[in-house]
């Protein structure tokens, strides 16, 4: 166990650290409103998100649209370290209903754990490093991209 203090000399040491989250559907029924979708980005070279833009044709969607209250999803959002998975997006989606069904609201949650490894990460592979790039994409754009990729997914199933 850790204080603040502690997790944050490590981080501005340069220690390795990553971001899992959980995901978890916490209604009565499986998650048919607005399911989870997962983007596995892909890049045209050894470059990641956001010193460069995902190539959309490489990447992939993952969803899950009958998500029960007793399963939880667990992806691995963001490494420090370059060569390490990384940068799953992630968004609900609309589901569309058939022949006027409906389905009940989703209810759902998600806890993120920042995970800090005794491990240094070489300045060449830190992509946590103080001139690193910032995002390209503000909150309210980061929305509007999703809702983008699913009318482009819906369109593709089509």
């Amino acid at each position: 166990r850790s204080s603040f203090n502690e997790i944050s000399d490590a981080i501005i040491g340069g220690k390795r650290f990553a971001v899992v989250n959980f995901w978890r559907n916490v209604g009565d029924s499986p998650a048919l409103s607005s399911p989870l979708a997962i983007l596995l980005t892909r890049y045209d070279e050894h470059v990641a998100f956001p010193d460069a833009q995902p190539n959309m044709e490489k990447s992939k969607w993952y969803s899950f649209p009958a998500a029960a209250s007793d399963e939880v999803i667990v992806f691995y959002q963001y490494d420090r370290n370059l060569f390490q998975p990384s940068d799953l997006w992630h968004c609900a989606i609309q589901a569309q209903a058939r022949d006027g069904e409906e389905f009940p609201p989703r209810k759902s949650f998600d806890i993120r754990a920042l995970v800090v490894l005794d491990e240094a990460v070489p300045e060449q592979l830190d992509r946590f490093r103080t001139n690193r790039t910032r995002p390209f994409l503000s909150f309210e754009e980061s929305g509007c991209f999703c809702d983008e990729q699913a009318a482009i997914r819906e369109q593709d199933i089509h």
